[in-house]
């Protein structure tokens, strides 16, 4: 190490550093703190909103495919009802070449028929497409049952009847969507179904046609789920499979939307979901549609903005360093010379003069004042020096009457006045703490929430003193029976509560029990020159904790807690419920 760098190094000491280094350093630790909250806060904005919008355009594409198979099992349902209508469908085996001539045709133009027919009320099939089922006898079909009183569009399902009909790739088993509507003779009574089984290949081409939208430009996996959670359509591998993910069960309880997510392969996902919604004439099926996009490439912008964001935050910080430098120099070098000249003067040097007033009005008249002051400071210095010792002795005295006094508010603030125990404040610190502690470490928190059973009762017939006369009582029984590490606390009029650290149902329903049992068997309480029989109702609710649950968690323990309470009250008192899990 140089001699340059070891004189920089001691002039940036602290005690050595002059008013320039501070001045340059205060501004420059400034000004870094300043453009790094602000680019914190623009990098989060921005951040957030970006995934938003990246999330919602996932959840738009789920929409959009779910809204494409609603409106094209519209249409083949409408097609069916149209059929239903035509004249002649009421007596097939008089139309048969008509009507099946006509299914042909529709067959043709919509190759996503696999079969178009009619059957009778008896459920016997009298016209078909390609004569195919002719004669079979369709009636404990669900597409007939339900077809033969109002239009109908059954779930995806395999091919039972058709599949000895129509060929289909040995791994790829023929599977059928179902659309039926009635048909009426002319005083409005049913005479037989007309029905099309459509190849589920026509999903499977929406599923892909939007996978094909977005090669290239958005990569993404497309999956479509019965109302059962099973994958009906999706990526080769994942058909018929019982998929249990966030987005699969959201889909079912809410609206459209989107979630990060761990799929069973490990990997994590950003997932846009949507459920189809049906139409007046039929219910959804409950089909949803779920796009999937790998986490690491949907975000990849947001990293990239990221970075712009920090590089212009870095080149803003030097700009910011650069200014400061050069202001602390413009600020320091007066002051400079006047604490060089007062050094001078300190060592007695007989030519040592203060510098000419120059520079900032505040340096002017600071170089003015200490000519005045130094023959003042000589002839004070003795009684300066006395005053200050007595202050200094004065300011430890009132320290330490000022720690005893913060002390005992301490004590105050944290402790109930009459039981003597913890009072409803630091309870509610204390399980606010707990809760996130026992969530960080995977561990269960029990809370025993108890309530003095006819505590009115008491008041109103003995009078205030005696009811406290009880809590006091109470209080100290319970304070007996705890366990050593928990934390009990009045935290009402007559409830009393205890936090029970690292406690699973299997500690807290007993100890909760002993709690209960111990006031019972205290027999009747003296208050005054009577004795009062006293009982409590106790609720118990044990939380295990998770990270994304700890904001609300002491919430939902509290009112779990209470809730069992209550359900004591409500079943008799002087006895213990427990929370529903």
């Amino acid at each position: 190490m140089g001699p340059r760098v070891r004189g920089l190094i001691e002039r940036l000491r602290p005690r050595r550093a002059g008013l320039r280094a501070w001045l340059g350093l205060s501004y420059g630790l400034l000004a870094v703190l300043l453009v790094g909250v602000l680019s914190v806060l623009v990098e989060r904005a921005a951040s957030d909103e970006l995934e938003y919008d990246i999330g919602l355009r996932l959840a738009a594409n789920a929409g959009a495919l779910a809204e494409r198979m609603d409106e094209g099992l519209y249409e083949r349902l409408n097609d069916m009802r149209t059929l239903s209508l035509q004249p002649g469908i009421a007596e097939p085996e008089a139309n048969q070449e008509t009507l099946r001539a006509m299914f042909d045709m529709m067959q043709l133009t919509y190759r996503d028929y696999a079969w178009i027919g009619i059957a009778d009320a008896t459920g016997v099939v009298r016209v078909a497409s390609r004569g195919m089922l002719e004669g079979e006898n369709v009636s404990a079909r669900p597409w007939f049952k339900a077809g033969l009183r109002d239009p109908f569009v059954g779930d995806i399902r395999d091919a039972v009847l058709l599949q000895k009909y129509i060929d289909s790739p040995a791994d790829d088993p023929l599977r059928l969507i179902d659309v039926a509507a009635p048909v009426h003779d002319d005083f409005g009574v049913p005479v037989g179904v007309v029905g099309a089984h459509l190849s589920s290949e026509w999903a499977e081409r929406l599923r892909r046609d939007l996978i094909a939208g977005q090669i290239g430009r958005d990569p993404v996996e497309v999956f479509v789920l019965n109302n059962d959670g099973m994958v009906v359509l999706g990526p080769e591998g994942w058909r018929d499979r019982l998929l249990e993910v966030s987005s699969g069960r959201a889909v079912r309880a809410g609206p459209p939307g989107f979630v990060l997510e761990t799929w069973p392969d490990g990997r994590d996902y950003l997932t846009g979901y949507a459920r189809t919604r049906g139409r007046p004439l039929f219910e959804s099926l409950g089909w949803a549609v779920l796009v999937r996009k790998d986490a690491e490439l949907a975000f990849a912008p947001v990293a990239d903005l990221r970075r712009q964001i920090w590089l212009v935050s870095v080149a803003l910080t030097l700009v910011f360093l650069l200014v400061a430098f050069l202001l602390a120099r413009q600020i320091g070098t007066p002051l400079q010379a006047l604490a060089a000249a007062a050094r001078r003067l300190q060592a007695g040097e007989p030519d040592a003069t203060f510098p000419p007033e120059r520079g900032y009005r505040e340096a002017r008249e600071l170089t003015g004042a200490l000519r005045g002051l130094v023959e003042e400071l000589t002839a004070h210095e003795r009684e300066l020096t006395a005053l200050t010792q007595q202050l200094e002795q004065r300011v430890r005295e009132r320290t330490v009457e000022l720690s005893e006094a913060n002390a005992q508010l301490e004590v105050l603030a944290m402790t109930d006045g009459l039981t003597g125990l913890a009072n409803r404040r630091h309870f509610g610190d204390q399980l606010a703490r707990e809760v996130i502690r026992c969530g960080e470490k995977g561990k269960p928190l029990a809370l025993v929430t108890m309530d003095i059973d006819h505590f009115k009762v008491i008041n109103d017939t003995h009078g205030h003193p005696a009811g406290d006369a009880v809590l006091r009582r109470v209080a100290m029984l319970l304070e007996e029976n705890v366990r050593g590490g928990d934390l009990l606390a009045r935290v009402g009029g007559e409830e009393f509560a205890v936090l029970a650290l690292e406690a699973p149902m299997s500690e807290a329903m007993p100890l909760a029990e002993r709690l209960r049992a111990c006031i019972e068997n205290a027999g009747p309480i003296s208050v005054g020159r009577t004795a009062v029989p006293v009982t409590i109702s106790v609720g118990v609710a044990v939380l295990w904790g998770r990270q994304g649950d700890l904001l609300k968690a002491p919430e939902r323990l509290l009112a779990a807690a209470d809730d069992a309470l209550y359900r004591a009250k409500r079943n008799g008192r002087n006895r213990v419920e427990v929370a529903a899990p």
